[in-house]
C-alpha cells in the first residue's frame, strides 16, 4: 500500500512540476514577444510608418468657435 501511495504521489508531483515549468516559459515566451514588438516600434521608419497609416489620431483638431449655450457670459480676459 505504501508503494503505491509514494509512487502516485511522485507521479503527481512530477505532473504539478511539469505544468508550473510549461507555465513559466509561455510566460517567458510572451515577454520576449512583448519585447521584440516593443523594439520594432522603437525604430524610427516603423515609427513613421504607424504614424502615417493612423494620421488622424495624431493630428491636432481644428480649432472651433466657441458658442455660449442658453445665455452663457464668455469672459475674454487673455
Amino acid at each position: 500500500m505504501d508503494v503505491g501511495y509514494y509512487a502516485l504521489l511522485s507521479q503527481v508531483t512530477g505532473v504539478h512540476i511539469a505544468a508550473g515549468q510549461c507555465l513559466a516559459e509561455g510566460q517567458q515566451r510572451r515577454v520576449t514577444e512583448i519585447a521584440e514588438t516593443v523594439r520594432s516600434v522603437s525604430d524610427p521608419v516603423n515609427r513613421g510608418n504607424f504614424r502615417s497609416l493612423h494620421s488622424t489620431a495624431f493630428t491636432t483638431p481644428e480649432p472651433f468657435e466657441f458658442q455660449p449655450h442658453h445665455g452663457d457670459k464668455v469672459y475674454t480676459s487673455f
